[in-house]
């Protein structure tokens, strides 16, 4: 049995908390259709205890 992969994104204070509020609504529309939701909840968990990382500011390619 093979362990599925572990994905680390490097995301701004901005984009995270747009993440937060993207999986919030996400949440919310689950719960109004009556679907499963845990699983959203776990994720909006890991991103709001994710640690920010210190890394050198540089050029960033986009």
């Amino acid at each position: 049995m093979s362990k599925e992969p572990i994905y680390s994104i490097n995301v701004s204070d901005m984009e995270r908390r747009i993440i937060i509020k993207s999986l919030t609504l996400l949440k919310d529309r689950q719960i109004q259709e009556n679907k499963k939701y845990d699983f959203i909840d776990d994720l909006i968990l890991k991103a709001c205890d994710a640690s920010p990382v210190k890394c050198k500011r540089g050029y960033e390619e986009r």
